[in-house]
């Protein structure tokens, strides 16, 4: 199954790496892991090591399991092809890799932008719990949505207005946000 026309090549985790250029079936390597606890030996790509991962050929990079994923050691391996890092780990570049993928040219959608789910749907537990509240999934699903597309579409716009890469984007919002909110708070003069 291909979601939105993309294509999973290769995956990392504590087990090892593994990739297939002509595709890994996500589903297939989900039922997989959840029996062998694992990536390592997944019968339908072959075992790689960490440099040949973050070397493979790539639109799309998503770090999703560590910090400090992207240094100045790693961050250059990154195939040429690769357009996009979508971060959907805590902290998965360091600084120096942030440099290079701007370099590089390869646009970061930081985690604060990417990896906000987790703690957005914990909000709206919250928000649940505190109001005496059930939601059935397709309203939090609806939510959390609208929640995260307003997110992507108001960072994309201070890309835009701004001419800054998308981290810097992120965090204009970010504090433009919380100056209007103390401002009307009154917390501010």
């Amino acid at each position: 199954m291909k979601p939105f026309g993309s294509k999973l090549v290769a995956a990392e985790d504590h087990t090892g790496a593994i990739a297939n250029p002509a595709g890994i079936d996500a589903d297939e390597l989900a039922t997989y892991v959840a029996k062998h606890v694992g990536v390592a030996g997944f019968p339908d790509a072959e075992a790689v090591d960490h440099e040949a991962f973050l070397r493979t050929v790539a639109d799309i990079f998503v770090p999703a399991a560590l910090e400090n994923q992207l240094t100045a050691e790693t961050a250059p391996w990154l195939d040429s092809q690769v357009k996009l890092v979508a971060e959907g780990a805590n902290g998965p570049t360091d600084l120096e890799g942030d440099r290079i993928l701007a370099e590089m040219g390869i646009d970061t959608l930081p985690d604060i932008l990417c990896n906000a789910g987790g703690v957005v749907v914990s909000y709206f537990e919250w928000l649940q719990n505190k109001r005496s509240e059930f939601w059935e999934l397709e309203e939090v699903d609806g939510k959390l949505s609208k929640r995260i597309m307003g997110g992507y579409d108001r960072v994309r716009a201070a890309v835009d207005e701004y001419d800054v890469d998308w981290r810097t984007a992120a965090y204009i919002v970010a504090l433009k946000r919380l100056a209007r909110l103390y401002k009307r708070r009154g917390i501010f003069p």
